[in-house]
């Protein structure tokens, strides 16, 4: 079990280079009429950083510049701007690889292998029912206020990656766990119209047939080449938060002393962990708990019987209350 607590990252360590997605929404912002120096004011951020391809940034820092262009950058864009600048973007072998890939399956399995390279902010899960693909997305770094803009961005950044490396618009649906936004046209102009609002989870849905649809430059010596480039560098697993998600993913009741003697801590720096990555244990349980009662009632069409049993509750009736306080729905408006 030791294991559990190598190779991730936290919120406050340095592995993001700071000429990627910081330069990035810098020059967006810049552009937009911000003032560079209150842009940079409390991330301990230098403007030359952006400029220099060996300084490296913490996700913490970036959450900073993210907050002071919110403050800074009128309009409701500014999120959805940045993700259309991220592919192909200034992320060397990781584009090139996902460039030539041969199709989205092809392409979504190297977004997981070396998603801390481009999308390190994000997590994801897959399962696959007869007629679509179901991307369950979470937040593997503990990204707090700003997390909804993150979403948008990287969502964005999905969409524009896939119409480009395709061709054309792939019909996705987007589930989100936020309300319907005052900027509703920003969404459609660019994730499309099938938006769901206030739900349970972050989904992406799309229908399996486009999975192996080739891409337009798919090229195996091409892709090979990148990949190579990329296993050469020691790779970091994961983010904290999404190594937590992990352990408790098949052991859901385990207690918090439990948890943090699995990742070789005390509770009480297990705790400060937690707070220090904008996370909450029972936060994580109860997210668990939805996406486990979603997909045994949604994909698998269990009754309330086989669910709860599956579940570990006594008995239905905490079942149902349980399913009702984590989403608001009971489990048979979740089932349809």
């Amino acid at each position: 079990m030791k294991n559990a607590q190598r190779n991730h990252v936290g919120v406050d360590d340095k592995f993001m280079p700071a000429h990627q997605l910081a330069a990035s929404l810098m020059d967006l912002a810049i552009a937009r009429g911000a003032n560079k120096d209150r842009l940079l004011r409390g991330t301990q951020i230098f403007y030359q950083d952006m400029k220099s391809g060996g300084t490296l940034l913490s996700p913490a820092q970036l959450l900073r510049l993210i907050a002071n262009v919110r403050t800074q950058v009128s309009g409701y864009d500014c999120s959805f701007l940045l993700g259309r600048r991220v592919f192909p973007g200034n992320y060397g072998h990781i584009s090139n690889a996902l460039l030539h890939s041969q199709d989205l399956q092809d392409a979504l399995r190297l977004l997981y292998m070396f998603r801390m390279q481009i999308c390190p902010f994000l997590h994801a899960y897959s399962y696959r029912d007869n007629q679509q693909l179901h991307l369950v997305m979470n937040d593997a770094l503990g990204c707090g206020a700003q997390w909804q803009f993150i979403v948008e961005s990287y969502l964005t950044a999905f969409v524009s990656a896939t119409r480009l490396l395709l061709g054309r618009r792939v019909p996705f649906h987007f589930d989100f766990p936020f309300a319907r936004p005052r900027h509703i046209q920003e969404y459609e102009e660019n994730l499309g119209f099938r938006l769901n609002f206030s739900q349970p989870l972050l989904r992406i849905r799309l229908d399996v047939q486009w999975l192996n649809i080739p891409f337009i430059l798919q090229s195996k010596s091409l892709k090979w080449h990148a990949v190579q480039q990329l296993t050469q560098h020691e790779q970091i697993n994961c983010g904290f938060v999404e190594a937590l998600r992990n352990s408790l993913r098949n052991k859901r009741h385990q207690t918090l002393q439990e948890t943090a003697l699995t990742f070789g801590m005390s509770p009480a720096t297990f705790k400060r962990k937690l707070k220090l990555n904008n996370i909450r244990f029972q936060q994580l349980q109860d997210e668990l708990g939805v996406q486990q009662a979603i997909h045994l009632l949604q994909v698998k069409k269990l009754n309330n019987e086989d669910t709860a049993s599956l579940m570990a509750f006594s008995d239905v009736p905490n079942f149902r209350r349980a399913v009702k306080r984590w989403t608001g729905f009971t489990p048979s408006q979740l089932r349809l």
